[in-house]
């Protein structure tokens, strides 16, 4: 199965510091959220992320699914 582009939606902003730590995604900031996109590989990278949100302590929104026609060079 090829990767899937994921659309992360976190409350607030999120530090500098933090953002090391969600490098492989691209951020954007749509306040009072901020908005990641990126691919992920399978099922286990999801929760990976979600994973790594809560421990960051952050509040996570919302994880949507991107369709297909999305996917691909600069969708994100």
């Amino acid at each position: 199965m090829p990767e899937a582009t994921y659309q992360v939606r976190v409350s607030g902003v999120i530090p500098e510091e933090l953002l090391a730590e969600l490098r492989d995604l691209t951020v954007s900031v749509e306040p009072p959220e901020t908005v990641l996109h990126g691919s992920l590989p399978d099922q286990s990278a999801v929760v990976g992320l979600i994973s790594r949100i809560h421990g960051l302590g952050l509040r996570l929104i919302e994880v949507r699914r991107l369709p297909a026609s999305s996917d691909g060079p600069g969708a994100f």
